[in-house]
């Protein structure tokens, strides 16, 4: 009699099956296991960089520039002296996770160019304690959640350096005024901000409305005069710095009227027109829990303002925070300039739902340390500040 055999043709193979099965779930899982431990170490390594920079910041009065650290500031006694801030610098783990690029992955140091503050790029294959996935900026603040690996749209950038752009009023190094260029920025918190009121397109007269913005950014120059773009920056009606057709400027929430989030405008790639949510983070970085729209931003007004000894126009404010806000005056919907010298007037990116035909925007005045926030006629020409992505 014959004896049966051990298994059948259908149970070996059910048999190998689950072994393969199994063997790619543990695969799986070890290779989760390993994007995780790459991702604690990206994050550890990059806190034992920013310790060293602190230490250096204390001794030196300053950070590194990008090329003391690539030339081993930090490890190396030949360009620092007799201390040594750390054994050897790390470099980021390998490969990539998650959607990271190669580029983004990789540990990049910018230092500022006067040394008071800098950005390290790295990125994160999957969240990592209180950090989300992606692209990551570690600085002296922070980490923020953006890709400092590009300096809003191409090169290596750290808050604090200029963004070459049309119609900049300064040179590279964000000293001298000239005709395009430069525009400075400036760290506030989390945010990095333009310095400077944007002054790209070409002057119109403010007794007729900006055009279209596919036919050509335009903007108006205070009291139709040319060198007063040049010192304030331009004015803008609301559809033109949100880069619209003229006639959002009367209707949105359909195309091509509808805002983004975060929303390009007419600022340079990378960089955005601020939403009213950030514009009330700006306050509350004086004023911490304030409410733009309510009025209770009671300190702000005054931190952000030129101070006296600002340029181009002095005022009344102590500029705590080198946002240097200055009293560009508005054009208003009747075609006349008002108030140059007394109020900044800041558009942002959101529409006033109640009042068709009106956007938020936010206000500083004279005499006055309030940062308010207010929605009126988008056919008036404000002041426009980028913010980073």
């Amino acid at each position: 009699m014959k004896s049966k055999p051990a298994f059948t043709l259908i149970e070996l193979l059910v048999v190998i099956a689950i072994i393969g099965i199994l063997t790619t779930i543990a695969v799986i899982s070890l290779n989760n296991a390993r994007a995780k431990a790459r991702d604690a170490k990206r994050v550890a390594d990059i806190k034992q960089v920013q310790t060293a920079l602190e230490l250096f910041f204390n001794d030196q009065g300053r950070y590194p520039t990008t090329a003391e650290f690539a030339n081993g500031s930090l490890y190396s006694t030949s360009t620092s002296g007799t201390t040594t801030y750390m054994a050897a610098v790390p470099t980021a783990s390998n490969p990539p996770d998650g959607s990271c690029t190669t580029g983004q992955n990789t540990f990049a140091y910018t230092g500022s160019d006067d040394g008071s503050s800098y950005t390290i790029s790295y990125c994160l294959g999957g969240a990592t304690g209180s950090l989300t996935t992606g692209p990551k900026c570690a600085t002296p603040i922070g980490v923020l959640s953006v890709d400092c690996s590009v300096a809003g749209g191409g090169g290596s950038f750290t808050c604090g350096d200029t963004v070459a752009y049309s119609g900049g009023p300064y040179d590279s190094n964000g000293t001298t005024q000239v005709t395009g260029g430069y525009y400075r920025t400036v760290l506030i918190g989390t945010q990095c901000w333009f310095k400077d009121n944007l002054s790209i397109g070409t002057r119109v007269a403010g007794s007729g409305n900006q055009g279209d913005y596919a036919s050509g950014i335009q903007k108006y120059c205070y009291s139709d005069l040319d060198v007063n773009c040049t010192t304030d920056g331009g004015l803008y009606q609301w559809h033109m710095a949100m880069a619209f057709p003229q006639t959002c400027d009367n209707h949105d929430g359909t195309s091509p009227c509808v805002v983004s989030s975060p929303h390009q405008g007419i600022c340079p790639t990378g960089w955005h027109i601020p939403s009213f949510i950030e514009l009330q983070t700006l306050a509350q970085n004086s004023d911490p829990g304030c409410d733009l729209a309510g009025g209770t931003c009671s300190t702000a007004g005054g931190k952000l303002k030129a101070s006296s000894t600002s340029t181009p126009i002095a005022w009344d404010g102590t500029n705590d925070y080198s946002f240097s806000a200055i009293p560009a005056g508005y054009r208003f919907p009747d075609g006349s300039f008002r108030y140059r010298g007394d109020n900044a007037v800041l558009w942002s990116s959101l529409p006033n739902a109640g009042s068709p035909g009106h956007a938020w925007y936010g206000y500083l005045g004279s005499e006055d340390s309030y940062f308010y926030g207010n929605g009126d006629s988008r056919a008036h020409g404000f002041s426009v500040r980028c913010l980073q992505d």
